[in-house]
């Protein structure tokens, strides 16, 4: 059997920084409210083991109790006593088949695997995966929560999608592949494959994200669809402050594929309030772009990111706009 070299220990807290996984709908306190002096070691992470006592811990990990959820391909289960989950590939788990685990298990990650939040590889789908806290977006009961989280939620997800963008790798967009730690108000995707590039997708980030919370019918009201729009918007006002150097270039932001998402919703044209929003959004964009090419725009930038910013709150953020009872509930995805 090969054996695998120990993981030392810089690279261990190397790797732990740069990877960001599945979800458990549960978190357990370690706050006691009192000071606590403990001598002992801290206990090791299941990475740090060798590598017999990591897949002891494997091997015990496969049982009900400790079943997460099932895709096409693979069964998910949790590590207990640890933050992370084992992916495993719907075959037979002999003898046999946990050998070739040992004889390919390796910490050697590609940026893709990074992205979908593997922390080790144990041959072809069956990997070790950061454990993610929170509930997926679809079964989420408050749904008015969803749609109100501060701007940080939505651009920390926006980031993650352009950096997985920028590596060729597409996200599933969907409500169930986006998880919402309550704990800290937080978005994470969670399913994403690798571009194909004999048949292209041009999916870009804010359209995929829009038809991820938007594709599912128990989420299709009006203010919920505003309050995305809005803070989509928002994002992009922030991703075009003066300056400011953009997770993904300014021409593949595709407002006009979001503003059509978004439009496709309603029976009837929208107000004139509407438009005014739509033409002042495609003019910070375009002044941000001349930024990027050298021309110094700084105080018309400025001057219609505040515009944008108060016709978003005016149009968008009105749960009592008369134009959202036009609402065109269609239960069926959006692209």
């Amino acid at each position: 059997m090969q054996q695998i070299q120990q993981l030392n220990a810089n690279r261990y807290y190397q790797y732990r920084r740069n990877n960001c996984c599945y979800v458990s709908n549960s978190y357990a306190a370690n706050c006691t409210g009192k000071d606590v002096v403990s001598f002992s070691s801290r206990p090791k992470d299941l990475l740090e083991l060798p590598q017999n006592e990591i897949f002891k811990k494997l091997e015990e990990s496969i049982s009900g109790k400790n079943f997460i959820g099932a895709g096409r391909e693979a069964r998910v289960y949790k590590i207990p006593d640890t933050h992370y989950v084992l992916r495993l590939e719907k075959v037979a788990h002999t003898q046999k088949a946990w050998q070739g685990y040992k004889k390919n298990f390796t910490f050697d990650l590609t940026e893709q695997d990074k992205i979908n939040h593997t922390v080790a590889k144990l041959g072809g789908e069956s990997r070790i995966m950061k454990h993610i806290e929170g509930e997926n977006c679809f079964r989420y009961k408050n749904q008015k929560e969803l749609f109100n989280l501060p701007l940080k939620s939505y651009y920390d997800l926006y980031k993650q999608l352009c950096y997985a963008k920028n590596n060729d790798m597409v996200f599933d967009s969907s409500a169930s592949n986006i998880i919402y730690n309550p704990k800290d108000r937080s978005l994470t995707a969670i399913d994403f494959y690798k571009q194909d590039f004999d048949y292209p997708e041009n999916v870009t980030p804010l359209a995929s994200i829009f038809s991820a919370f938007t594709s599912t019918s128990f989420l299709f009201q009006p203010q919920n669809f505003s309050h995305l729009l809005a803070s989509l918007l928002n994002v992009v006002l922030e991703e075009s402050a003066p300056k400011k150097i953009p997770a993904q270039p300014v021409t593949d932001i595709a407002l006009g594929k979001l503003f059509k998402n978004f439009e496709s919703c309603y029976e009837d044209a929208l107000p004139p309030q509407y438009n005014i929003l739509k033409k002042t959004m495609y003019s910070v964009v375009q002044l941000k772009y001349e930024e990027q090419r050298g021309k110094d725009v700084t105080v018309e930038l400025n001057g219609k990111i505040k515009l944008a910013n108060s016709l978003i709150k005016q149009v968008l953020r009105k749960d009592n706009n008369s134009f959202l009872s036009k609402l065109k509930l269609l239960n069926r995805e959006i692209f």
